[in-house]
Protein backbone atom coordinates (compact mmCIF):
# COMPACT_ATOMS: atom_id res chain seq x y z
CA UNK A 1 0.00 0.00 0.00
CA UNK A 2 2.85 2.34 0.80
CA UNK A 3 4.43 1.68 -2.57
CA UNK A 4 1.15 2.37 -4.39
CA UNK A 5 0.68 5.64 -2.49
CA UNK A 6 4.24 6.68 -3.26
CA UNK A 7 3.75 5.89 -6.95
CA UNK A 8 0.56 7.99 -7.05
CA UNK A 9 2.30 10.87 -5.30
CA UNK A 10 5.23 10.69 -7.72
CA UNK A 11 2.87 10.71 -10.70
CA UNK A 12 0.95 13.68 -9.32
CA UNK A 13 4.20 15.54 -8.73
CA UNK A 14 5.41 14.72 -12.23
CA UNK A 15 2.10 15.90 -13.69
CA UNK A 16 2.32 19.17 -11.77
CA UNK A 17 5.89 19.76 -12.89
CA UNK A 18 4.93 18.86 -16.45
CA UNK A 19 2.11 21.40 -16.45
CA UNK A 20 4.38 24.03 -14.95
CA UNK A 21 7.04 23.36 -17.56
CA UNK A 22 4.48 23.43 -20.36
CA UNK A 23 3.13 26.73 -19.06
CA UNK A 24 6.60 28.26 -19.02
CA UNK A 25 7.24 27.01 -22.56
CA UNK A 26 3.93 28.49 -23.74
CA UNK A 27 4.82 31.87 -22.21
CA UNK A 28 8.26 31.83 -23.83
CA UNK A 29 6.72 30.88 -27.17
CA UNK A 30 4.24 33.77 -27.00
CA UNK A 31 7.04 36.19 -26.08
CA UNK A 32 9.12 34.89 -28.99
CA UNK A 33 6.25 35.20 -31.45
CA UNK A 34 5.47 38.73 -30.24
CA UNK A 35 9.12 39.76 -30.53
CA UNK A 36 9.39 38.33 -34.04
CA UNK A 37 6.15 40.04 -35.08
CA UNK A 38 7.47 43.36 -33.75
CA UNK A 39 10.71 42.87 -35.69
CA UNK A 40 8.84 42.06 -38.92
CA UNK A 41 6.50 45.01 -38.42
CA UNK A 42 9.34 47.49 -37.89
CA UNK A 43 11.11 46.10 -40.94
CA UNK A 44 7.91 46.41 -42.96
CA UNK A 45 7.47 50.03 -41.84
CA UNK A 46 10.97 50.80 -43.08
CA UNK A 47 10.31 49.06 -46.39
CA UNK A 48 8.16 50.02 -49.32
CA UNK A 49 4.43 49.75 -49.61
CA UNK A 50 1.34 51.87 -49.08
CA UNK A 51 -0.13 51.46 -45.61
CA UNK A 52 -1.27 55.00 -44.86
CA UNK A 53 -4.89 54.51 -45.93
CA UNK A 54 -5.31 51.57 -43.56
CA UNK A 55 -3.31 53.39 -40.89
CA UNK A 56 -5.64 56.39 -41.02
CA UNK A 57 -8.63 54.09 -40.65
CA UNK A 58 -7.01 52.52 -37.59
CA UNK A 59 -6.20 55.97 -36.18
CA UNK A 60 -9.88 56.81 -36.33
CA UNK A 61 -10.76 53.53 -34.60
CA UNK A 62 -8.11 53.85 -31.89
CA UNK A 63 -8.15 57.60 -31.37
CA UNK A 64 -11.33 59.34 -32.47
CA UNK A 65 -13.74 56.60 -31.46
CA UNK A 66 -12.13 56.35 -27.99
CA UNK A 67 -12.44 60.08 -27.22
CA UNK A 68 -15.93 60.02 -25.62
CA UNK A 69 -15.10 57.12 -23.29
CA UNK A 70 -11.71 58.63 -22.44
CA UNK A 71 -13.43 61.93 -21.65
CA UNK A 72 -15.88 60.39 -19.20
CA UNK A 73 -13.32 58.20 -17.44
CA UNK A 74 -10.66 60.93 -17.16
CA UNK A 75 -13.14 63.57 -16.02
CA UNK A 76 -14.47 61.48 -13.16
CA UNK A 77 -11.02 60.23 -12.19
CA UNK A 78 -9.86 63.83 -11.78
CA UNK A 79 -13.00 64.71 -9.83
CA UNK A 80 -12.72 61.72 -7.52
CA UNK A 81 -9.05 62.45 -6.86
CA UNK A 82 -9.85 65.98 -5.68
CA UNK A 83 -12.78 64.87 -3.50
CA UNK A 84 -10.79 62.07 -1.88
CA UNK A 85 -7.61 64.09 -1.43
CA UNK A 86 -9.45 67.13 -0.08
CA UNK A 87 -11.13 64.98 2.55
CA UNK A 88 -7.81 63.47 3.63
CA UNK A 89 -6.04 66.85 3.70
CA UNK A 90 -8.60 68.78 5.72
CA UNK A 91 -6.50 68.46 8.87
CA UNK A 92 -3.37 69.65 7.04
CA UNK A 93 -3.51 71.81 3.90
CA UNK A 94 -5.45 71.52 0.66
CA UNK A 95 -3.11 73.79 -1.25
CA UNK A 96 -1.28 70.78 -2.73
CA UNK A 97 -4.39 69.44 -4.50
CA UNK A 98 -3.17 70.79 -7.84
CA UNK A 99 0.14 68.94 -7.63
CA UNK A 100 -1.56 65.71 -6.56
CA UNK A 101 -3.94 65.70 -9.52
CA UNK A 102 -1.37 66.97 -12.03
CA UNK A 103 1.40 64.53 -11.12
CA UNK A 104 -0.95 61.55 -10.80
CA UNK A 105 -2.60 62.20 -14.17
CA UNK A 106 0.53 62.97 -16.18
CA UNK A 107 2.84 60.33 -14.73
CA UNK A 108 0.60 57.43 -13.82
CA UNK A 109 -3.18 57.47 -14.09
CA UNK A 110 -3.46 59.07 -17.52
CA UNK A 111 -1.19 56.58 -19.36
CA UNK A 112 -2.43 53.51 -17.49
CA UNK A 113 -6.14 54.33 -17.76
CA UNK A 114 -5.93 55.11 -21.47
CA UNK A 115 -3.86 51.97 -22.10
CA UNK A 116 -6.45 49.85 -20.31
CA UNK A 117 -9.25 51.46 -22.35
CA UNK A 118 -7.43 50.89 -25.64
CA UNK A 119 -6.52 47.31 -24.71
CA UNK A 120 -10.09 46.49 -23.72
CA UNK A 121 -11.79 48.24 -26.62
CA UNK A 122 -9.36 48.13 -29.55
CA UNK A 123 -6.96 45.35 -28.57
CA UNK A 124 -9.74 42.83 -28.08
CA UNK A 125 -11.35 43.84 -31.38
CA UNK A 126 -7.99 43.48 -33.16
CA UNK A 127 -7.39 39.99 -31.78
CA UNK A 128 -10.96 38.94 -32.66
CA UNK A 129 -10.79 40.36 -36.19
CA UNK A 130 -7.44 38.83 -37.11
CA UNK A 131 -8.39 35.61 -35.32
CA UNK A 132 -11.57 35.33 -37.36
CA UNK A 133 -9.59 35.92 -40.55
CA UNK A 134 -7.20 33.15 -39.49
CA UNK A 135 -10.07 30.73 -38.80
CA UNK A 136 -11.72 31.40 -42.16
CA UNK A 137 -8.42 31.12 -44.09
CA UNK A 138 -8.41 34.78 -45.08
CA UNK A 139 -4.80 35.05 -43.91
CA UNK A 140 -3.83 32.29 -46.34
CA UNK A 141 -5.83 34.05 -49.04
CA UNK A 142 -3.73 37.18 -48.51
CA UNK A 143 -0.56 35.13 -48.90
CA UNK A 144 -1.99 33.56 -52.06
CA UNK A 145 -2.45 37.06 -53.49
CA UNK A 146 1.17 37.84 -52.55
CA UNK A 147 0.10 40.23 -49.77
CA UNK A 148 2.15 40.15 -46.59
CA UNK A 149 -0.33 39.73 -43.68
CA UNK A 150 2.03 41.50 -41.30
CA UNK A 151 2.28 44.57 -43.53
CA UNK A 152 -1.42 44.52 -44.36
CA UNK A 153 -2.84 43.83 -40.88
CA UNK A 154 -0.24 44.40 -38.15
CA UNK A 155 1.68 47.45 -39.39
CA UNK A 156 -1.31 49.86 -39.65
CA UNK A 157 -2.45 48.87 -36.16
CA UNK A 158 1.05 49.23 -34.72
CA UNK A 159 1.52 52.71 -36.19
CA UNK A 160 -1.97 53.81 -35.18
CA UNK A 161 -1.65 52.71 -31.56
CA UNK A 162 1.89 54.09 -31.23
CA UNK A 163 0.60 57.49 -32.38
CA UNK A 164 -2.92 57.56 -30.94
CA UNK A 165 -2.26 56.38 -27.38
CA UNK A 166 0.14 59.27 -26.52
CA UNK A 167 -2.33 61.76 -27.99
CA UNK A 168 -5.13 60.20 -25.98
CA UNK A 169 -3.00 60.44 -22.84
CA UNK A 170 -2.47 64.19 -23.35
CA UNK A 171 -6.22 64.53 -23.86
CA UNK A 172 -6.94 62.49 -20.71
CA UNK A 173 -4.45 64.53 -18.66
CA UNK A 174 -6.13 67.80 -19.63
CA UNK A 175 -9.64 66.46 -19.02
CA UNK A 176 -8.67 64.98 -15.65
CA UNK A 177 -7.11 68.25 -14.52
CA UNK A 178 -10.21 70.14 -15.67
CA UNK A 179 -12.39 67.66 -13.77
CA UNK A 180 -10.41 68.37 -10.62
CA UNK A 181 -10.78 72.10 -11.21
CA UNK A 182 -14.56 71.73 -11.52
CA UNK A 183 -14.71 70.11 -8.09
CA UNK A 184 -12.45 72.81 -6.62
CA UNK A 185 -14.81 75.46 -7.99
CA UNK A 186 -18.12 73.84 -7.01
CA UNK A 187 -17.46 71.78 -3.85
CA UNK A 188 -17.76 73.84 -0.62
CA UNK A 189 -15.59 71.34 1.28
CA UNK A 190 -12.59 72.31 -0.86
CA UNK A 191 -11.09 75.39 0.77
CA UNK A 192 -8.82 76.57 -2.04
CA UNK A 193 -9.54 78.60 -5.15
CA UNK A 194 -9.17 77.51 -8.74
CA UNK A 195 -6.30 80.00 -9.04
CA UNK A 196 -4.43 78.28 -6.18
CA UNK A 197 -5.19 74.88 -7.72
CA UNK A 198 -3.71 75.87 -11.08
CA UNK A 199 -0.68 77.62 -9.59
CA UNK A 200 0.21 74.61 -7.43
CA UNK A 201 -0.19 72.31 -10.42
CA UNK A 202 2.06 74.48 -12.60
CA UNK A 203 4.65 74.69 -9.82
CA UNK A 204 5.03 70.94 -9.41
CA UNK A 205 4.35 69.40 -12.83
CA UNK A 206 7.42 69.75 -15.03
CA UNK A 207 8.49 68.68 -18.49
CA UNK A 208 10.10 65.45 -17.26
CA UNK A 209 6.80 64.28 -15.74
CA UNK A 210 4.96 64.87 -19.01
CA UNK A 211 7.69 63.17 -21.07
CA UNK A 212 7.69 60.11 -18.80
CA UNK A 213 3.93 59.82 -19.25
CA UNK A 214 4.24 60.08 -23.04
CA UNK A 215 7.01 57.46 -23.12
CA UNK A 216 4.77 55.15 -21.13
CA UNK A 217 1.92 55.80 -23.55
CA UNK A 218 4.08 55.00 -26.59
CA UNK A 219 5.38 51.75 -25.04
CA UNK A 220 1.88 50.76 -23.94
CA UNK A 221 0.47 51.40 -27.42
CA UNK A 222 3.15 49.31 -29.12
CA UNK A 223 2.69 46.50 -26.58
CA UNK A 224 -1.08 46.39 -27.06
CA UNK A 225 -0.76 46.32 -30.85
CA UNK A 226 1.90 43.59 -30.91
CA UNK A 227 0.16 41.36 -28.36
CA UNK A 228 -3.28 41.73 -29.96
CA UNK A 229 -1.94 40.90 -33.42
CA UNK A 230 0.16 38.02 -32.05
CA UNK A 231 -2.83 36.31 -30.48
CA UNK A 232 -4.90 37.01 -33.57
CA UNK A 233 -2.34 35.33 -35.84
CA UNK A 234 -1.97 32.31 -33.54
CA UNK A 235 -5.73 31.70 -33.24
CA UNK A 236 -7.00 28.18 -33.89
CA UNK A 237 -9.97 26.03 -32.96
CA UNK A 238 -12.97 27.78 -34.45
CA UNK A 239 -15.18 30.27 -32.63
CA UNK A 240 -13.95 29.09 -29.22
CA UNK A 241 -10.40 29.76 -30.34
CA UNK A 242 -11.31 33.33 -31.29
CA UNK A 243 -12.83 33.86 -27.84
CA UNK A 244 -9.73 32.44 -26.14
CA UNK A 245 -7.40 34.60 -28.23
CA UNK A 246 -9.43 37.74 -27.50
CA UNK A 247 -9.42 37.10 -23.75
CA UNK A 248 -5.72 36.21 -23.73
CA UNK A 249 -4.83 39.35 -25.70
CA UNK A 250 -6.57 41.59 -23.17
CA UNK A 251 -5.08 39.80 -20.15
CA UNK A 252 -1.56 39.84 -21.59
CA UNK A 253 -1.95 43.51 -22.52
CA UNK A 254 -2.95 44.41 -18.96
CA UNK A 255 0.00 42.48 -17.52
CA UNK A 256 2.48 44.06 -19.93
CA UNK A 257 1.10 47.54 -19.26
CA UNK A 258 1.73 47.18 -15.53
CA UNK A 259 5.10 45.49 -16.05
CA UNK A 260 6.39 48.19 -18.42
CA UNK A 261 4.90 50.84 -16.13
CA UNK A 262 7.12 49.59 -13.29
CA UNK A 263 10.21 49.37 -15.51
CA UNK A 264 9.78 52.89 -16.90
CA UNK A 265 9.16 54.33 -13.42
CA UNK A 266 12.32 52.71 -12.09
CA UNK A 267 14.36 54.02 -15.01
CA UNK A 268 12.87 57.52 -14.65
CA UNK A 269 13.75 57.59 -10.95
CA UNK A 270 17.30 56.46 -11.68
CA UNK A 271 17.82 59.23 -14.23
CA UNK A 272 18.85 62.70 -13.01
Amino acid sequence: MTTVAQDQESRARATTLGRLGQGILDILQIIGEAGFLLFRSVRAIAGRGRTWERTMAQLVSVGTDTLPLAFLVSLFVGMVMVVQSADQLQAYTQEILGSIVGLAMTKELGPVIIAFLVAGRVGSATAAEIGSMKIYDEINALRTMDIDPVRYLAVPRLIAMALAVPMLVVYADVVGIIGGGIVVYTDPTVKISVHQYINNLAEWVNTKDIVVGLIKAFVFGVSIAVISCTFGFRTGGGAEGVARSTTAAVVWSFVLILMFDYIIVRLAIALP
